[in-house]
């Protein structure tokens, strides 16, 4: 049986393509958020540890003071984080709908290429059925069916050659043969 051979094949190829070039750029826009994510957190986590420390026993005015600025900046940088990665986001989701875009694509000529493949494989099982039937019906046509037509086409090429040998042979005896 010859194998299916997807004539859009490169197209499936450069949608395939695409789809993974749009899904790394999804990547690295998720990678983006998350890394915003983890410094929001770290900055959470280093403005408690502030918050706890800079109260604690012994301190002086000058430390309080210093503590309080810092928190400040805390929560600057973190507004400044915050927004930051409310644009990455957007960025982010329009990444994941160039991607459904690019992945919807590529879906559409696999199946099609799915669907093609299933059309030719059951037409070509009909069509090996049909033969193997009329294998059955005709046995004569079977499997001695090449080797009986390698007979009768080199029988003609033996016969025609003999015969104008075997011609000028018989023409003596016919010539005999009328005249008595």
């Amino acid at each position: 049986m010859k194998r299916f051979a997807f004539r859009l094949e490169r197209l499936l190829e450069l949608r395939a393509w695409n789809e993974k070039k749009a899904e790394l750029a999804l990547a690295e826009k998720a990678g983006a958020c998350a890394i915003l994510e983890a410094k929001i957190e770290e900055n959470l986590a280093s403005r408690a540890r502030s918050s706890r420390d800079a109260y604690a026993p012994g301190r002086e005015i000058a430390d309080f003071r210093a503590a309080e600025f810092y928190l400040r900046r805390l929560d600057i940088e973190r507004q400044r984080l915050s927004a930051e990665l409310l644009i990455s986001e957007v960025e982010r989701e329009k990444a994941r709908l160039v991607w459904v875009d690019k992945h919807r694509d590529k879906e559409s000529v696999g199946k099609l290429k799915e669907r093609r493949e299933a059309e030719y494989y059951r037409l070509a099982l009909r069509e090996e059925s049909k033969v193997l039937d009329d294998m059955a019906r005709h046995p004569s046509r079977g499997r001695d069916a090449p080797t009986r037509g390698a007979a009768l086409t080199a029988a003609p090429a033996t016969a025609l050659t003999a015969a104008p040998a075997a011609g000028l042979a018989a023409a003596p005896a016919a010539a005999q043969l009328r005249e008595s």
